[in-house]
């Protein structure tokens, strides 16, 4: 734990990931005060989870007390620090499609916590399942197809809750419990997301579950903002009441601190508790935040083992007759913006990201440094429109492919295959690659480009990784760094996802107080690392229907 000396209101956020609780405070000029966090491997060891969940094959679930406990930790941490009674908000995020079921009793319990007992003690027999599905869960094959069935085909049920149906979203862990444990459905009051069940521990009651998280669980319907009736009805015709009627947006009030926080640790009991969303989409609203005052709709682009793409939506991407819309266009989510009714986000995300890469260096030079691989890149980029690869050493997400494939135009214009590119074009091929997929697929689903991106991961400071992006894309990159620093080992992603929901509990403090809180400066700057050059944007904007095409033909044969 960190902590800054400072007086004034201070603004809690939380993010509950899969192996970790993690709590930021930050105050009125949004700069970190504390961090906090709570590893669950270590710190519950009873739990005998393995990275916070338990595996058993296709099976991932994790338990709910263990996350009980984590939030009585942490904010006995925060107690400690002597902060609780100046947080004046809090918000946060959890890890997306998971669902926590409450016992009528559970209801209750949370409804009456009293401040001498321990949280844990007090919710034992809360829950109806006392570990939840989480967002590695695929054992839900079979529901996926009858819910596909249902809504009358994949493109059908994308244009209305947004994606295709995945085996970890929510839906179809609720129909595959009520199918196969009908003892533990019967005993269900309420369900929330995981992310509304750490609102509704902090507020003492069963809150709304949020607009955004809700768009994550394949029976929502998107753009009316309610629960899919048909969907939700064909599962359990009580299936609204129990996720709850209402869904609100990720800055709405959804009550007060509950007593049990006020007695046990000291916090004020008009602390707001706004409503927690999903961790993507908080971390968005995060990254958004420091881009307020230029007015930008940014992309965020994090780089690590798996590659994950944030995109803007202005409008709703899935309209007309579904039947129309291309296989290749339902690619990905569309989420609902955690604060804007009237704005979505792209979520794209790609198995093989950094393990390829390094696979990649690894291959061209052996023992080779990273410096040796983006000077190599540096010096071949752009190789399109004349020369592609395809790098999936695992199987792809987007599209449905594996292997390794490499083309190189003829003199009649068309491309053959090829078993190797010269020495060192590898390098430059699988960034291309990547980021050509990304423009591909976010052009299924805006005609526009982000006016911007952030940029997070482990991969971020890569210098031929920034240029590809900004080229590709036509837009500045921008990384997060510590306010009044200068140099690259400053520069850093804070956890955004706490940090969004920290920056949403002081936007709401502000608007209800009156308060312009511009007394102190942030504590998080953009810094850009790179701009366009337009002749390569020229280059890559050129080569997109090729990509696209031997893309498809990669696809293709890797199924058949």
């Amino acid at each position: 734990m960190t902590a800054a000396s400072t007086t004034g209101p201070l603004f809690l956020g939380l993010d509950l990931s899969t192996q970790q609780l993690k709590g930021m405070v930050i105050n009125k000029g949004s700069v970190v005060v504390c961090e906090i966090n709570i590893m669950f491997d270590d710190e519950f060891p009873g739990y005998q989870t393995q990275n916070g969940r338990h595996v058993a094959g296709d099976r991932v679930t994790a338990p709910v007390l263990m996350w009980v406990e984590a939030i009585d930790r942490l904010m006995d941490k925060v107690s400690q620090a002597g902060l609780a009674d100046r947080i004046h908000g809090i918000s946060g995020a959890a890890q997306q499609h998971g669902s926590v079921y409450w016992r009528p009793a559970g209801v209750q319990a949370v409804e009456n916590l009293k401040g001498d007992v321990p949280l844990a003690e007090q919710l034992a027999g809360a829950f109806a399942l006392t570990d939840s599905p989480i967002w590695e869960d695929s054992s839900t094959r079979v529901q996926c197809e009858e819910l596909e069935a249902l809504a009358g085909g994949a493109a059908q049920l994308a244009q209305l809750t947004g994606s295709v149906a995945y085996e970890r979203f929510t839906g179809t862990q609720i129909a595959k419990i009520k199918e196969t444990q009908p003892e533990v459905w019967g005993l269900v009051a309420r369900i929330s997301l995981v992310s509304s069940f750490i609102a509704s521990v902090l507020a003492g009651r069963v809150t709304p579950i949020d607009a955004g998280d809700a768009s994550g669980t394949n029976i929502y319907d998107i753009q009316n903002g309610t629960w899919a009736r048909g969907l939700c009805d064909s599962i359990d015709p009580t299936l609204i009441d129990r996720l709850g009627a209402e869904v609100v947006m990720a800055d709405q009030c959804v009550g007060t601190m509950a007593p049990y926080f006020v007695e046990r640790y000291g916090f004020s009991s008009s602390c707001a508790v706004i409503a927690f969303t999903g961790d993507n989409l908080s971390a968005y609203g995060g990254f958004e935040s420091l881009f307020a005052s230029a007015a930008h709709a940014p992309a965020v682009v994090s780089l690590g083992t798996s590659d994950t793409v944030l995109f803007p939506l202005e409008k709703y991407p899935y309209t007309g007759d579904a039947t129309r819309i291309p296989v290749e266009h339902l690619g990905g989510h569309v989420l609902q913006h955690p604060t804007d009714r009237s704005r979505y986000i792209a979520m794209l995300c790609y198995k093989n990201g950094s393990l390829a890469r390094d696979w990649v260096r690894r291959a061209a030079f052996g023992d080779g440094s990273w410096d040796e691989y983006t000077r190599a890149a540096m010096d071949a980029c752009p190789m399109a429109p004349h020369k592609f690869g395809f790098y999936y050493l695992q199987t792809e997400i987007l599209p449905r492919a594996k292997g390794v494939h490499r083309f190189e135009a003829t003199d009649d214009h068309s491309f053959q295959s090829v078993k190797q590119f010269e020495e060192g074009a590898d390098a430059c091929a699988i960034i291309e690659s990547q980021i050509l997929a990304m423009r591909a697929d976010y052009s299924h689903k805006s005609d526009a480009l982000p006016s911007a991106v952030a940029i997070t991961g482990g991969a971020s400071k890569n210098p031929a990784l920034l240029k590809v992006i900004a080229d590709v894309l036509n837009v500045s990159v921008f990384a997060v760094c510590a306010q009044g620093s200068s140099s690259d080992a400053d520069m850093q992603s804070p956890a955004m996802p706490a940090y969004g929901g920290a920056v949403r509990a002081l936007g709401h403090w502000r608007s209800s107080s009156g308060s312009n809180g511009a007394s102190e400066s942030g504590g998080y700057v953009l810094q850009k690392v790179c701009s366009p050059d337009a002749q390569a944007h020229a280059l890559y904007s050129q080569s997109l229907n090729r990509y696209e095409q031997l893309r498809k033909q990669v696809s293709r044969g890797s199924q058949e």
